[in-house]
């Protein structure tokens, strides 16, 4: 009678041995299996450059090389829907062919702060005071001679991680939490004065 009953038991320890791997808590991926998610890469030195593929197909240096932070004070501006627009200074540099930056389909900048993404688009960052008065990333850059370009973006607070995704990639850097990279501010002040008209 006592060897009946212990049979069933016996049956589900078996079964339970016999379970798939990814049935338990502790499992780990084989070689074989893909990871859940791939690390993130390391955190650039702002200023770092990197290559990327231009619009034309040919390979570009770019670094971010300045930031600025904006907050409009003259009363008929627009107002950033956070908290600061952001001008961000890129150095675009042609390695081999004129070629200018990729338009945003597929490839993109965003600003990373905490668990919120922003992007040239977030917000009112297509508003800010530079945005059509300084140089946009649509200029073709001609082999050896960089060109400085501005992004805008709209965030709620300073700092955070600069991320910039293509095909081929994803590239990170810390970003500064006050404004850095002087010689690149002077375009974007001199649009800001304009937009304000002083």
């Amino acid at each position: 009678m006592h060897r009946v009953a212990v049979l069933p038991a016996a049956l589900l320890a078996l079964a339970c041995l016999a379970a798939p791997a990814g049935a338990t808590a502790n499992h780990r991926p084989t070689a074989l299996e893909p990871a859940a998610s791939a690390a993130a890469p390391k955190l650039l030195r702002f200023g770092q450059a990197v290559r990327v593929k231009g619009d034309k197909g040919g390979m570009l240096r770019i670094a971010p090389v300045g930031i600025y932070y904006h907050r409009p004070t003259w009363g008929p501006a627009t107002k950033p829907r956070n908290k600061f627009f952001v001008a961000l200074a890129i150095r675009v540099t042609a390695v081999s062919k004129s070629d200018q930056m990729p338009l945003p389909y597929g490839s993109q900048w965003r600003i990373k702060q905490g668990a919120r993404i922003f992007t040239t688009s977030s917000g009112k960052a297509g508003d800010a005071p530079w945005v059509g008065r300084a140089q946009g990333a649509y200029v073709t850059v001609h082999r050896g001679s960089p060109e400085v370009v501005y992004e805008a973006f709209d965030v709620p607070a300073t700092g955070g991680v600069l991320e910039w995704s293509d095909p081929s990639g994803l590239y990170r850097w810390r970003i500064p939490t006050s404004n850095a990279g002087k010689s690149t501010h002077e375009a974007v002040l001199d649009a800001i004065a304009d937009y304000e008209g002083r």
